[in-house]
């Protein structure tokens, strides 16, 4: 008995089963692949809905360890190869999380598998600007810690290293951040400069350098942090003498200069401005209602505005009244659009309304998404007409040239919009000062080089008409709004949001939700008071206080001169290293 029990003793205590070995040959070759999809997800949380900003200073170093120190998979294989892999690996988990609003589309479509079919072709196109920067850093970019023993005479020649790497990458990754804002009319959603939306103080540099350029202080700063843990994590593993971490410090003092720069922005009064009483109008109707077909449901979105405008109009003093993008089912030269406004919304006042239309040409043969200022009556009109037209929204790229695009998507998109070519500002009057609108419509407001084309002297605000309805209650319009508050930051000129659906509000030239006069603690974002949601039905008054004599910031004036110029250092060493590569070969 004595003996039986020992046994089950000792079996109890017994160490437990090692992993298969297969399981551990798995991970040991695929590593880095994972490490690559980590940061791509790592990424995603950076945004809404997740909204872990913080992470945005560390997604980037699980991809950095399987670039910089994972052993190549097949002997001579380029290591630029491998790169290009884990950095589109990276971009394709990150865009397949945080564009994941495009398989809304199988609501217009009438398949899911469009939607579907959709976003895993648009996530392989964004990841390709990842794994551009994939290649780049695990070649040009490519960061080689000391071995022991190694630098003993140059206390300061690892930070230095880690110094050019950490810019060269940052560099590239502010250029390709551009590119990808440019190209085929731009995609800059959600660069990584977006993460940092809740961290006022520390964006405001964002008027000379633009958002985009807060990729390169990102990553800058982040690959100096991570540089720096491994090299303390193996100086102590090794027992080396510490090193002094100049590369680190620099990290530091950047940030501190940020923050420096933020709190004398945010500590500017304006000296001279002039109060604008506005109110958004958001009815949150929905795609099928207000195309269908049905003369009552379209007579019904016509009687709501009527009566909330009318309402609102008559019970407190009113200066600008916003509705969202094409708030109607009409167009304005059309007759009966015409006497609506006359003689049921307008009637005479003097409030000014602004509201997202469609029109045609004299000769209805081309048709416009627009922007139009009334005030009184509809003879003294101003229309914008959207210049940054959606490719597969309001146009079919190539329907002309490429029948197969007509035959595949020629059904959802019936008809091209015909883009706009003026870039002179609305103007509205408020206690004898002419105060500029600029117009943006839908995404327009994403798009910081378009906005900026608008900016002049004196007193201007920015009015952003859109219809997120296409997207229902995704992250969508989050994400829209959110990339629409830089364009404050960069311009410093404040900003209406009038959404049919998603997020309307009103941001000031600091990106602040907040009445900075204090006559409001609560964000001004149109939401409903119990559940938080911004899907509802309602309107949101706010007072804007315009600047009349608003500052012309650096980006406004220059634009993305700092992003382009990152991109063409990184260009350009990369053509350096090629010849300096070729030169080492044997003639």
């Amino acid at each position: 008995m004595p003996i039986k029990s020992s046994r089950k003793a000792a079996k109890k205590t017994s160490p437990p089963t090692a992993p298969p070995r297969s399981l551990r040959s798995a991970a040991s070759r695929y590593w880095p692949e994972a490490a690559a999809l980590l940061s791509g997800v790592l990424l995603a949380l950076c945004y809404p809905w997740w909204d872990y900003g913080g992470l945005i200073w560390f997604w980037s170093a699980p991809l950095l360890t399987a670039l910089w120190f994972s052993p190549p998979r097949k002997p001579g294989r380029a290591r630029w190869k491998r790169g290009f892999f884990l950095g589109f690996l990276t971009g394709f988990a990150f865009f397949l999380i945080d564009v994941r609003f495009i398989t809304e589309i199988s609501h217009v479509a009438g398949t899911v598998w469009a939607g579907l079919g959709a976003l895993l072709a648009f996530a392989c196109y964004l990841a390709l600007y990842f794994a551009v920067f994939g290649a780049f850093a695990a070649t040009v970019g490519r960061w080689v810690p000391l071995a022991p023993g190694e630098g003993k005479g140059n206390l300061f020649g690892q930070s230095f290293s880690l110094i050019r790497v950490a810019f060269l990458n940052g560099a590239a990754w502010c250029g390709l951040e551009w590119l990808r804002g440019f190209l085929f009319t731009g995609f800059g959603w959600n660069g990584l400069g977006v993460a940092l939306k809740n961290q006022l103080l520390l964006v405001q540099f964002a008027d000379v350098i633009g958002i985009t350029g807060y990729s390169f202080v990102l990553l800058f700063v982040g690959i100096l942090v991570y540089g720096t843990a491994v090299r303390l994590a193996r100086e102590i593993r090794d027992r080396r003498r510490l090193r002094p971490h100049f590369d680190f410090a620099l990290g530091v003092v950047v940030i501190m200069g940020l923050l420096l720069y933020g709190n004398a922005a945010l500590l500017r009064r304006p000296s001279e401005t002039v109060d604008l009483r506005a109110r958004i109008l958001q009815l949150n109707v929905s795609l099928e209602d207000k195309w269908s077909d049905d003369l009552r449901l379209r007579q019904k979105i016509l009687f709501e505005y009527r009566d909330l405008t009318r309402t609102f109009v008559e019970t407190a003093p009113l200066d600008l009244m916003i509705w969202p993008e094409t708030a109607i089912p009409g167009q304005f030269s059309a007759p009966w659009v015409q006497e609506y406004f006359n003689d049921h919304i307008l009637k005479g006042d003097d409030f000014h309304l602004i509201t997202g239309l469609e029109d045609n040409s004299l000769d209805h043969r081309e048709v416009y998404n627009t922007l139009t200022l009334l005030q009184g009556d509809t003879e003294s009109y101003q229309m914008h007409k959207k210049i940054h037209l959606v490719p597969l929204g309001e146009y079919l790229p190539f329907r002309g040239r490429f029948p197969v695009f007509e035959w595949i998507a020629g059904g959802i998109i019936e008809r091209d919009f015909t883009p706009g070519d003026s870039y002179e500002p609305l103007a509205m009057e408020k206690d004898g000062h002419s105060i500029g609108i600029i117009p943006l419509i839908c995404f327009e407001d994403t798009v910081p080089r378009h906005a900026r084309k608008f900016i002049r002297n004196g007193p201007q605000i920015m009015v952003n008409v859109t219809n997120d309805g296409w997207f229902y209650d995704s992250a969508e319009s989050t994400h829209h709004f959110y990339n629409a508050l830089f364009r404050c930051i960069e311009l410093r000129r404040p900003m209406i949001r009038a959404a049919n659906t998603g997020v309307s509000g009103f941001i000031d030239e600091w990106g602040s939700l907040y009445d900075r006069e204090g006559r409001s603690r609560q964000p001004r974002i149109l939401r409903d008071a119990e559940s938080g949601s911004t899907y509802i039905r309602g309107s949101l008054p706010a007072t804007i206080t315009v600047d009349l004599h608003p500052p012309m910031s650096f980006y406004a004036r220059h634009g993305d001169v700092f992003s382009v110029g990152m991109g063409c250092f990184a260009l350009l060493a990369t053509m350096l290293a090629g010849v300096k590569r070729r030169s080492r070969r044997p003639s």
